[in-house]
């Protein structure tokens, strides 16, 4: 551990051209400067010459720094732009490690920023800027809108009463982000139509479901009870955070949950407290909704039993000022 911090302290960083004049003069024995006269910098370079002792005089006078020759910081993008054109366009990563082999003083974010303002790179990959802006889907009321994903969990697939479960039906309010999810066995367009109506037999039934392009959001099953409860269905891109955003996050905290339950407690069955650790997001503040619970946000009242509730109108004026 002592050795990586000391290597990492001794890589050099950029070194401008006055700088490296000064530490040149040092090493050659020609820096006669008195000491009161000395400018800040010239202070720096004679601290970093006796913390480093690395430093030495190469051929023709040139800095050497740990048997590599230092670059200067004006001298860099030629470099970088000479290794770009040679290795036909390659990127900032490849032309740092080929660099290292005889040269030091400069890090790869430098090369990077070099790159972004040359012509050269540019040319190869343009950036367009006349781009959209995403916009995010939002809602106005609770109950308004539901995302819904599957989650899979083949990897932990486990047994509750004679039965395997290897998936997770995550059901999010997008106003709220109240958490909604039912165990899978199988994510046949059945399967995942019945268990999301077990979802709408205890909730008020949305105007619009969002989902992803799969095909269990897509067969005869899930239209029938789409036309049941008169909902609409929209399709979003997957891993799309402007679309399927609050899904997508929903999912990676239940499975977070999942790990650190499974491995805090021996034997844990997550089809057994899923509902439990639905309870334990939906009732944790967030910043998002201006301090409530996504359990408070989505029924208007708190979990704990007080006199307190919260008017719909309360709930929103209080989410918009944090958004």
């Amino acid at each position: 551990m002592k050795e990586a911090i000391r290597r990492k302290r001794k890589q050099l960083g950029c070194l401008p051209r006055s700088k490296y004049d000064i530490i040149v003069r040092c090493l050659n024995g020609s820096f006669d400067v008195p000491v009161k006269k000395r400018t800040p910098e010239e202070n720096n370079c004679l601290a970093m010459i006796r913390k480093r002792k690395d430093f030495e005089l190469g051929d023709r006078g040139s800095l050497l720094c740990g048997g590599k020759q230092v670059l200067v910081k004006e001298d860099l993008p030629r470099f970088v732009e000479k290794m770009f054109m040679e290795n036909k366009g390659c990127g900032a990563r490849v032309i740092y490690n080929k660099l290292k082999v005889n040269y030091t003083g400069f890090s790869e974010q430098a090369i990077l920023e070099i790159l972004y303002n040359s012509k050269y790179y540019h040319e190869k990959y343009p950036r367009f800027t006349n781009k959209p802006k995403p916009k995010t889907i939002t809602e106005e009321e609770p109950g308004k809108r539901w995302q819904i994903g599957i989650i899979n969990m083949k990897n932990q697939s486990v047994s509750y009463k004679g039965s395997t479960y290897s998936y997770i039906l995550q059901v999010v309010d997008v106003y709220s982000r109240y958490v909604m999810p039912k165990p899978l066995k199988t994510k046949s367009s059945r399967e995942v139509a019945k268990a999301l109506e077990d979802v709408l037999m205890v909730n008020l039934a949305p105007d619009i479901i969002q989902c992803d392009n799969g095909l269990e959001f897509k067969g005869p099953s899930m239209k029938l009870l789409l036309n049941k409860y008169n909902i609409k269905m929209i399709n979003s891109r997957p891993y799309h955070p402007q679309s399927q955003g609050k899904c997508e996050r929903s999912n990676s905290v239940i499975k977070a949950k999942i790990l650190f339950a499974t491995k805090s407690k021996r034997g844990f069955n997550w089809v057994e407290g899923l509902q439990d650790l639905a309870y334990a997001i939906n009732t944790s503040f967030k910043r998002v909704l201006g301090g409530l619970t996504p359990f408070e946000a989505y029924y208007g009242r708190s979990h704990v039993f007080t006199k307190e509730r919260h008017s719909s109108r309360e709930i929103k004026k209080t989410i918009r000022r944090e958004n």
